[in-house]
């Protein structure tokens, strides 16, 4: 059998144009988001960063696993927003537009594993990079979409009923929203490839790699989120929240640790797919 890495697209170097040209990318992809409200002023600086370091260190196919989970997940953030955002506003710590810890959050896993790949041109990050955008789509999609489930998510720890939108649970909408937002981000991948000259039996165990690791780092998020994610007491409603505090009183906390938010949760399980992924691929 071949081995997992053999298939490789190495950082493309490019024309000063090539870079001008997804520079520029970057700038109106930030500047969308910006407009349309989906990121806040810094947000949006920080995702221009963001997708111009991606591009540097891995060429075209970075920038675009990035951009496919950044339209899909704005889309979807969009979507039946007017039965979401109340139910957001009542339990997350953070609604409206995504702030730049979040941007950190959600991409950082990436940029982790494409800096070695920038240094050593080890294809192997290729597909540790791709695994963790799947991750975070994967959740993406399972918390915007699973949020409108008619059927009460449970917890994966205790598997008793929670609210909707509380960090933990999980439905079955939920967990296939979850692996078509993986699904997505493995077929951009492949479809790359594919461009590339790459194909073969090699390049589908690739894409059902990334797929599963997708899937992995989103069941990683509701473990976490249900384990150690803080939550706490609403002194105003008495129900659970994620929210600290509310109206600058200090909330209850009523299980986990304090510094575990929704942002840690979403970085740590990403990397983590990331990392197991470059494992599982390197010990082929």
């Amino acid at each position: 059998m071949e081995n997992l890495i053999d298939y490789s697209v190495a950082a493309q170097t490019g024309t000063i144009l090539e870079h001008v040209v997804y520079i520029c990318l970057s700038l109106l992809g930030a500047t969308f988001a910006y407009r349309r409200k989906s990121l806040t002023f810094s947000a949006a600086l920080g995702a221009f960063f963001l997708g111009t370091a991606l591009y540097l260190a891995g060429g075209p196919l970075f920038f675009i696993l990035l951009m496919v989970f950044f339209l899909s997940s704005t889309f979807l953030s969009h979507f039946k927003a007017s039965i979401k955002d109340p139910v957001e506003a009542r339990i997350h710590a953070k609604s409206g537009p995504r702030d730049i810890v979040q941007v950190g959050a959600n991409g950082g896993a990436a940029l982790i594993m494409a800096v070695p790949f920038a240094i050593s041109q080890n294809p192997a990050y290729l597909v540790a990079v791709a695994a963790s955008f799947a991750a975070c789509n994967a959740d993406t999609w399972a918390s915007e979409i699973g949020i409108l489930s008619r059927k009460a998510p449970v917890s994966l720890i205790t598997f008793k009923p929670v609210s909707p939108g509380l960090s933990g649970g999980v439905s079955p909408l939920g967990l296939m929203a979850s692996l078509g937002g993986s699904v997505v981000v493995a077929l951009t991948y492949g479809l790359y490839q594919l461009a590339a000259g790459n194909s073969g039996e090699l390049l589908w165990m690739q894409i059902g790699i990334i797929t599963l690791g997708g899937v992995l780092g989103s069941i990683l998020d509701s473990l976490m989120g249900a384990a150690i994610q803080a939550k706490y007491i609403s002194h105003e409603t008495g129900e659970l929240t994620e929210k600290p505090d509310h109206n600058n009183k200090p909330n209850q906390l009523y299980s986990g640790i304090t510094f575990v938010n929704n942002d840690f949760v979403n970085f740590a399980s990403s990397l983590l797919a990331a990392i197991l992924v470059l494992v599982f691929v390197e010990l082929q």
